[in-house]
C-alpha cells in the first residue's frame, strides 16, 4: 500500500495554483497522506526598487500567506493536516530542497504551464535538486486518472517505477500498461534485412519481459507494448503512446546515480518534462537512490 508521510505543494501565485491545490486534495482523498506543506518563496530582489518602495511597511510574507490560505480554504480544507510555509530567500531551489529534508517530504507536487507561457527552467532545476519524487501537474491535465503508462528500459530505476505503478494501480483500481521503445542499428541496413532485424529485436525484448515477469510475479499479468523508435526520439514515442492509449498518468523512474546533477535525471525524463503533455508526470526516485 502506498502511503505518503509528507507531501510538498509548490505554489507560484499564478492561475495554476487553484488547480494544483485541488489536485493535492484529490491525491489525499485517494492515497494515505499524513501532512501537506503548501510552500512559496518570495524573491524580494526580483521585485525592483520602485515596487519595494511602493510596498512600504506592508508585510509581503503575511499577504502571500493570506492569499494561499484563501485558496487552501476553498480547494483543500478537510482533506488532511496541512501547513502553509512562505519564505524570503534568494535561491528558491535551495530553500525547497531544505524543506524536503527538514520535513522528510516524500513527494513534491509541481505545476507546469505550457511552453508558450513559461520556459519551465525553475521546474527543471527543481527536478535536479529535490531529494524526493516529483509529481508534475500540467495546467491542461485532468484529475480523473484511470489509465497509467510506464515506459521501461529494464534498468533497476524503471523496474522500481513499474512496481510502484503496479501497487498504485492495484490500490486505486487503475489500468496499467507497460511500454518499451527499442532502436535498430540502422547503419547495418541494407546489409541485413530490416524485417529480420525487427523480428530479432522484438524477440530479444520479449525474452527480457519474460525474465522480468519471472523475477516479479506481481507484474506478470500487466500488458506491454513494444514500439520501435524509428525516426523519433524515445520521448516522442512515449508522447504518441500517451495520446493513442488515452492514458491519464505517466510514470518514469529517475536514475540519480550520476555525480553530475545535470546528468542525474536521465535524458528521457528531462525531455518528457519539457514536452507539452496533457497528463500528470510522476518522476520516481527509489529510496535507495535518495539515501
Amino acid at each position: 500500500m502506498i502511503s505518503i508521510e509528507a507531501m510538498m505543494v509548490c505554489l507560484d501565485l499564478s492561475d495554476i495554483d487553484e488547480k494544483l491545490v485541488a489536485f493535492a486534495r484529490s491525491i489525499c482523498e485517494r492515497l494515505e497522506v499524513r501532512k501537506v506543506y503548501f510552500v512559496h518563496n518570495i524573491k524580494l530582489y526580483e521585485l525592483g526598487e520602485d515596487f519595494r518602495e511602493m510596498l512600504g511597511d506592508v508585510d509581503l510574507s503575511k499577504e502571500v500567506e493570506a492569499n494561499i490560505a484563501d485558496i487552501v480554504a476553498e480547494q483543500f480544507t478537510g482533506a488532511c493536516d496541512h501547513e502553509i510555509l512562505v519564505s524570503e530567500e534568494p535561491n528558491t531551489e535551495v530553500i525547497l530542497a531544505d524543506l524536503v529534508k527538514r520535513y522528510k517530504v516524500k513527494l513534491t507536487l509541481l505545476g507546469k504551464k505550457m511552453s508558450d507561457k513559461s520556459t519551465g527552467s525553475l521546474g527543471t532545476k527543481l527536478l535536479r535538486i529535490l531529494p524526493c519524487s516529483v509529481l508534475v501537474f500540467p495546467e491542461t491535465a485532468s484529475f480523473n486518472i484511470q489509465k497509467v503508462l510506464v515506459p521501461i528500459d529494464f534498468s533497476d530505476t524503471s523496474v522500481h517505477a513499474l512496481r510502484l505503478s503496479k501497487s498504485l494501480s492495484d490500490q486505486l483500481g487503475l489500468q496499467l500498461e507497460i511500454m518499451h521503445v527499442y532502436r535498430l542499428p540502422t547503419q547495418f541496413f541494407p546489409l541485413i534485412s530490416e524485417e529480420k532485424a525487427v523480428k530479432k529485436a522484438e524477440e530479444v525484448v520479449r525474452g527480457k519481459f519474460a525474465d522480468l515477469q519471472k523475477r516479479h510475479q506481481e507484474i506478470a499479468d500487466v500488458p506491454y507494448t513494444l514500439v520501435r523508435a524509428a525516426n523519433k526520439s524515445i520521448a516522442e514515442r512515449i508522447a504518441l503512446q500517451l495520446e493513442k492509449g488515452r492514458h491519464n498518468l505517466l510514470v518514469l523512474g529517475l536514475k540519480g546515480n550520476n555525480p553530475l546533477p545535470s546528468l542525474s535525471l536521465g535524458s528521457v525524463p528531462t525531455e518528457m518534462y519539457n514536452t507539452d503533455i496533457n497528463v500528470p508526470l510522476w518522476l520516481v526516485y527509489s529510496e535507495d537512490v535518495i539515501k
